[in-house]
């Protein structure tokens, strides 16, 4: 008999099935589609990649069934349950029972399948990493080139040489915090051995990666504790410190809160009359504090500022005397009394951006704006919601960088602009999609993004990646060679299916791009492995990963946007989700395109989240439920 596997099949915490025995079912039709011979061209390949249905994607596979949300407040309880356990003997021996080496991808190359044409550009342009919405140079250090990074969901990282061509060599400061969303840090400028992270994303995903408090260090980094009176804060859109040490965070649902006392205690200063959603907050040089609150058009949402942060009341803030738009969400630049607004709108475009040269008590449009439309070559073509990036030279404040698909830049103050990356082609700076950070210093200047982190040393005038080292990448799913030992394929989230060949830590080929989905790899005849795009979009190698062509059944609306899939070796047939109450048998994985859809009354109304071949009985398939149910189905390949 053979094994399988797949080590990749979602399992969601918590939740009581029911089980139900289902025979036999009946076939309703077969549909025939061709085999897409040539893969998708390079805007196909790595379009934009659909965040809203990947985190949606993400929240229906971990929730509970019961509750409807993700209670990743019992995160934090297995941790300290985690911890207790460690220190027992019996916990102790079963740990070093198993060893376990990490694979990376520390690194990687585009394969000749891919159609992603980054690839084209000289390799220290092409490598990424993953999603980062935090960036931070380190205070400590007078040449500026020491730099620390939060991930979304990989931890905190450091490099103490960030302007090093050859590789930024980057540490993993903790990759086992009890939260792993770094959504921003900040450094107290009186005493530069006293840091602070928050955790959670911003945005209102479907899964949020909600995050669980502030973390402190008091020792420059080492070592890192939660401030037990935060862990009400779930989503971080900013943290910061004014020049006196006092710590502001801004978290969506929460408000503004202060903190005059090292994080021992927390006053909510959110402005009196405006939604708790704060999208954005800044400190300028002279002092001034900068809020912004309005997201997606959630309550009352406003631009304010204060010149006493220390003191300021949910009542004293300031109101200028004209504004720009803030009710979708709201990105800002401050150098001095000089700042930028990167506004998104009704459809989450941002066709205007504002500036304010008097230190934000008025706000007039810049004389042009980027282009935002619905198609290239777009600032960002409606996930405004979700990427928004906007930097200013603090020396210069006539330099000015914004993003969200592609970035533009201005060096005469937003008189006019200049595309100066594109997330596909060869013609301009590869800087991946989605843009979430800018961060200037001296003429460095640093962006984070899904694909992690690219670097100028020109104010933003060119750009390479700075990726090298970061393991980052959020992967759906992962299948293993039956007899190469080194060989792996995994489909990561927005960067591709990888194909990971060497012994240990190492990089990896990005075999196909864009979303990369569940992967197989036939463990009788390995040959034959398979990975997916979106929906119903998939990958077939028949010599072993070397080449790889598409098979289409479905673009959208028939499966889930990452679709659930498992394969069974030993009749060489792959199961796939559908549409609700239905799984989709695809025949000739192998060699053809044949699609036959069945519907199970079983699955009570509700789509497939995941799928099981039975390892142990022929054509016997476990398909689990949106509903919290598990289904078994015998003979499935009839």
């Amino acid at each position: 008999m053979k094994r399988s596997l797949l080590i990749a099949m979602l399992a969601i915490a918590g939740i009581f099935f029911s089980y139900k025995l289902y025979k036999a079912p009946g076939k309703e039709a077969k549909q025939s589609i061709a085999t897409v011979q040539a893969y998708k061209s390079d805007i196909e390949a790595e379009k934009e990649d659909g965040i809203a249905e990947a985190q949606q994607m993400d929240f229906e596979n971990t929730k509970d069934v019961k509750l409807g949300y993700v209670p990743r407040n019992r995160l934090i309880r297995a941790v300290e349950d985690l911890r207790v356990a460690r220190s027992k003997t019996g916990f102790v021996n079963r740990v070093n029972a198993l060893t376990w080496s990490e694979r990376g991808p520390n690194s990687d190359l585009i394969g000749p399948s891919n159609g992603n044409t980054r690839g084209t550009q000289a390799a220290t342009d092409a490598v990424t990493s993953g999603r980062m919405r935090a960036i931070w140079f380190d205070l400590a250090d007078v040449t500026n080139h020491t730099v620390w990074l939060g991930s979304v969901s990989g931890g905190l990282w450091k490099t103490n040489d960030i302007t090093s061509t050859a590789a930024a060599a980057w540490s993993p400061i903790n990759d086992f915090f009890a939260n792993l969303s770094i959504s921003s840090i900040c450094q107290d400028p009186t005493n530069n051995n006293i840091m602070y992270f928050g955790t959670g994303e911003k945005t209102f995903n479907a899964d949020a990666v909600r995050g669980a408090g502030i973390w402190k260090s008091i020792n420059h980094g080492v070592t890192w504790n939660l401030l037990a009176n935060t862990t009400g804060f779930f989503n971080v859109s900013k943290i910061l410190c004014d020049a006196s040490g006092n710590v502001y965070v801004a978290i969506m649902g929460v408000g503004v809160q202060r903190s005059t006392d090292a994080g021992a205690n927390w006053t909510n200063i959110t402005p009196t009359g405006l939604v708790s959603n704060v999208t954005e907050m800044r400190v300028s040089n002279t002092g001034r504090l900068h809020v912004v609150c309005g997201y997606r058009n959630t309550g009352a949402s406003g631009y304010r500022y204060t010149d006493a942060p220390a003191t300021v009341t949910s009542a004293t803030w300031t109101s200028p005397t004209t504004t720009f738009p803030t009710t979708y969400n709201t990105e800002l630049a401050v150098a001095g009394t000089t700042l930028y607004a990167l506004p998104a709108d009704l459809n989450y475009r941002t066709p205007q951006i504002y500036k304010s040269t008097d230190g934000g008590d008025n706000w007039v449009a810049t004389p042009t704006s980027p282009p935002s439309a619905a198609a290239e070559p777009s600032i960002n073509t409606g996930q405004g919601w979700y990427d928004l990036a906007l930097g200013v030279d603090p020396a210069n404040p006539n330099n000015v960088v914004a993003g969200g698909l592609n970035f533009y830049r201005s060096s005469d103050g937003g008189a006019t602009w200049t595309q100066i990356t594109r997330w596909v082609g060869t013609a301009l700076n590869y800087v991946h999609a989605d843009h979430h950070a800018v961060v200037w210093n001296g003429t460095q200047v640093l962006v984070g993004c899904d694909g992690g982190l690219f670097y100028s040393t020109d104010n933003g005038v060119t750009f390479k990646d700075r990726n090298d080292g970061l393991r980052l990448k959020q992967f759906y799913s992962c299948a293993i060679h039956p007899t190469t030992t080194n060989y792996f394929l995994a489909g990561a989230q927005d960067n591709g299916t990888h194909q990971l060949a060497n012994a240990g830590l190492s990089g990896s080929t990005e075999a196909v791009g864009g979303d990369g989905g569940y992967a197989h790899i036939d463990q009788d005849e390995p040959q034959y492995q398979f990975s997916s795009f979106t929906f119903s979009n998939y990958l077939r190698s028949t010599d072993g990963g070397a080449s790889w062509s598409s098979v289409v059944y479905s673009t959208g609306g028939i499966g889930q946007f990452i679709n659930p899939t498992d394969y069974d070796d030993a009749r060489n047939k792959m199961y796939t989700s559908a549409n609700a109450n239905q799984y989709v048998r695809w025949e000739d994985p192998q060699t053809g395109s044949t699609f036959t859809p069945i519907t199970i009354a079983s699955l009570n109304g509700s789509t497939i989240r995941s799928i099981k071949v039975s390892p142990h009985t022929a054509n016997r398939v476990f398909f689990g439920t949106a509903g919290g149910r598990v289904v078994m189905v015998d003979n499935a390949d009839q």
